[in-house]
């Protein structure tokens, strides 16, 4: 569990800064459900847990650059992703739990 707490954190950093610095929608939604996916496969009993973190650190992040005064390139887009992101993250959850309870089925 820590060690999925910790790949929630990275992803996390990770995803902000995407968000802040991207162009399109497409590239902060896309990192989020890659993210999603991974954490959903490490952890398959208890992914959802992980989802929740990513999705509370998300708007932490987006709100903390807000309060630091950090302006994202494009601001409509990143509160669009920012406010979306709780679907991709419990989509991606989800589907990496079921493949990885997939691949390893007796």
């Amino acid at each position: 569990m820590i060690r999925n707490t910790i790949f929630t954190l990275i992803a996390t950093i990770i995803i902000v800064v995407v968000n802040l610095n991207a162009d399109v929608v497409h590239w902060p939604l896309f990192v989020i459900l890659l993210s999603a996916l991974v954490l959903g496969y490490l952890q398959p009993q208890k992914g959802w847990i992980s989802a929740i973190q990513l999705t509370a650190g998300i708007f932490a992040g987006f709100f903390i650059a807000q309060l630091l005064g950090i302006s994202a390139k494009f601001p409509n887009i990143n509160q669009f992703s920012t406010y979306i992101s709780p679907l991709p993250c419990l989509f991606g959850g989800f589907m990496g739990s079921f493949f990885n309870k997939t691949i390893h089925q007796k």
